[in-house]
């Protein structure tokens, strides 16, 4: 326990009974503490007692405690009692606030002779604050806010007298009056900062009178607030110092645009997401910063954790603003921010030598913009332009580029989804970048970067190369790297009954040929035969039929040599040249195939005599859609129709800037009918 003090504390405050009361409370805390002190009461006028007529407003920060404040400075008292809200927001640097006690209630409390709802339109509610008055507004636009100063007792008059049918004040005031009874209702705004709360002040330099209220100070039990930029998606940009302040967080408060992998890091704390999006915040910033301050109250270690930077066009300094004025401990780490990072990764530096000495960033969400013609985005005098949240205000970028004067022909690119697997680049011009962007279907949050060094966007891309590769074996296809391999069809093998067993004996036996169409025809045939066994002594004493070079490599590994190799890659192709090798009348033929039909080989065959019997050995299935970044894909390749079909199924329209490749007539003819030209890759 602190040390008694040796003398009478010196204790100023206020003349008004509720000021006098608030100085009994502090000595009623330090009882309750066990401590106790002998206080001289100093009473004091400020300018704000004087002066009745100056609106809050209008008025200086230390307008409730200058007289005390300097009282303090002379030597005149020891210390002063305060509500807690009517300390100025910068407190003179010789001065320090000693304690900040338990609040009695922080709420904002409506006297009247009616409750605030039932009044009629045109009352008159007064109270001395700007803030509620422009509550007071929003709440019911049809009364009238009038300002009124003076005590408690005096603004109760005034409403007695008639001068106004209610008015508003602090729960707390009326509480400690003993007038908690007039609460007709309890208003449903936040109050001001540190409301129902008091304050001790003291001198900087006096230690000991410090150490002895400091057991009174509820800030002592209060945990901290740290701000975290979580970088700009990739969940690998956080910053290790981000990484670590997860780990001791009691509770994670998370934005939309955070990877939530990222809370892997914080296993042991709360996960609260508070869906901060355009158009979508699923908690309003006001109760979000409550929760803030409430948790850290509670003595919790809070992260609040947000995609880019705190203070980079996000609201890091509303609630860096809101919980300094309750006292709370805050921190900040910084993130790497999508408006530096997203543009880098894709290789357009936002200052070079030759093109850009300086670059301004724009907030496309402009929080005035209300009814059918929206502000206009006014663009900066500079030569790169970044704007974050912009992809809704497109038309107004554009247009302020031209009004600006910015050539039609500058370079300018669309980033969605930057830094993430979903990520989609659009490069266009000024002239070009409308119709373009309604042609692709880009999602928010997205970055819009507008200069002469956008262009080294293209130069970057090319430079990188990058194949989307669709099919299976992209060992196959390394001349193509460096390659992006999103399959888009998968093979699942096929079992079959004892019953269909017997059956495919027979019909291997009977057989005069073998047709194999596809790699995977080959293997899963293979590998059929041998998990039921079935030997392979028959089937190589037939004639094998294949399509193409690597099916017949394969079938040379799987059973032997082919007899029959077509070098036209097309159901039209193999039988072009099994028709010329052999007579088909009476001949029967084993077809093993995937679950996808294609009647032609059959048909063919069966119109000129022979008999095929089918049977699929494999599924040809869609796999899972994936997510994958697009930005640097220069071209994609498509290996048979399926991986073409699954894709535009799954992903929608090919970009038009890519170069389309595709493997086989079938493909090729698969993509025209989608509206694609591709070339043939052989």
């Amino acid at each position: 326990m602190a040390e008694q003090p040796s003398k009478t504390i010196r204790a100023g405050s206020r003349s008004s009974r509720l000021a006098l009361l608030q100085v009994e409370e502090i000595e009623s805390l330090l009882k309750a503490q066990g401590m106790t002190a002998a206080f001289e009461k100093v009473r004091f006028e400020t300018k704000g007692d004087r002066d009745k007529t100056t609106p809050l407003a209008q008025s200086a920060d230390d307008f409730f405690t200058d007289v005390l404040d300097q009282a303090l400075l002379d030597g005149k008292i020891d210390i002063a009692i305060h509500s807690a809200k009517d300390l100025p927001q910068n407190l003179h640097p010789g001065l320090k606030i000693f304690v900040l006690t338990q609040g009695v209630d922080d709420a904002d409390a409506f006297v009247g002779k009616m409750s605030f709802g039932q009044l009629k339109p045109g009352s008159k509610v007064g109270t001395s604050s700007m803030i509620r008055q422009n509550n007071i507004k929003e709440l019911r636009p049809d009364v009238i806010a009038v300002d009124i100063r003076g005590t408690i007792e005096e603004r109760l008059k005034l409403m007695d007298d008639g001068q106004c049918d209610g008015i508003i004040v602090a729960a707390a005031a009326l509480k400690r009056l003993g007038s908690a009874h007039l609460i007709k209702d309890i208003m449903p705004w936040d109050a001001a900062p540190l409301q129902g709360q008091l304050a001790v002040v003291g001198r900087v330099g006096d230690v000991s009178l410090q150490e002895f209220f400091r057991p009174m100070d509820v800030r002592r039990t209060y945990g901290k607030v740290v701000l975290v930029g979580a970088g700009p998606g990739d969940p690998e940009l956080i910053t290790v110092k981000a990484q670590k302040a997860l780990a001791q967080a009691d509770c994670v408060f998370y934005d939309y645009l955070v990877d939530v992998t990222l809370l892997e890091y914080a296993p042991k704390a709360e996960h609260v997401f508070v869906g901060k999006r355009k158009g979508l915040h699923s908690l309003p910033q006001a109760q979000l910063n409550r929760m803030l301050k409430d948790k850290a109250v509670a003595g919790k270690n809070i992260v609040r954790l947000k995609g880019g930077d705190p203070f980079i066009f996000g609201r890091g300094a509303d609630e860096l603003e809101y919980l300094m004025a309750h006292h709370i401990c805050v921190e900040i780490i910084p993130g790497v921010s999508s408006a530096t990072a997203v543009p880098s990764i894709l290789g357009i530096p936002l200052t070079a030598r030759a093109s850009s000495s300086s670059v301004a960033f724009v907030s496309g969400h402009m929080e005035s913009e209300c009814g059918p013609d929206p502000q206009p985005i006014e663009i900066p005098d500079t030569q790169t332009v970044v704007f974050l949240m912009g992809l809704t205000k497109l038309n107004q970028i554009v247009e302020g580029l031209i009004r600006k004067g910015w050539p039609p022909q500058t370079p300018i690119v669309v980033i969605s989804r930057g830094t993430t697997v979903e990520e989609q680049a659009l490069y266009a011009t000024i002239s070009t970048i409308r119709e373009a962007v309604k042609d692709q279907k880009l999602s928010p949050p997205a970055l819009i970067v507008a200069g002469e060094t956008v262009r080294f966007f293209e130069s970057f891309r090319k430079h990188k190369q990058l194949t989307l590769f669709t099919g299976l074996a992209p060992e196959k296809y390394r001349v193509f790297e460096p390659m992006l391999h999103v399959p888009t069809i998968e093979i699942a093998p096929v079992d079959l009954n004892p019953e269909a067993v017997e059956s495919l004996k027979v019909d291997v036996t009977a057989a005069d040929g073998l047709i194999i169409t596809s790699v995977c025809g080959s293997r899963s045939f293979r590998q059929l035969l041998d998990h039921h066994g079935i030997s392979v002594e028959d089937v190589l004493k037939k004639t094998i039929c294949v399509i193409g070079p690597g099916t017949a490599k394969a079938a040379a590994q799987d059973f032997r040599r082919p007899d029959i190799i077509a070098s036209v890659e097309s159901s039209e192709g193999f039988l072009e040249a099994l028709f010329a090798a052999m007579d088909v009348r009476g001949k029967r033929f084993l077809f093993p195939r995937s679950n996808l039909s294609n009647p032609t080989i059959k048909t063919e065959i069966e119109r000129r005599g022979g008999r095929v019997d089918e049977w699929t050995v494999y599924e040809n299935r869609k796999p899972l859609k994936q997510k994958f970044s697009t930005a640097l894909i220069r071209q994609v390749i498509f290996t048979s129709p399926s991986t073409a079909r699954n894709y535009l199924d799954d992903y929608g329209p090919i970009p038009k800037d890519w170069t389309i490749l595709a493997r086989g007539p079938l493909t090729q003819k698969e993509l025209e009918k989608a509206g694609y030209q591709s070339l043939q890759l052989t």
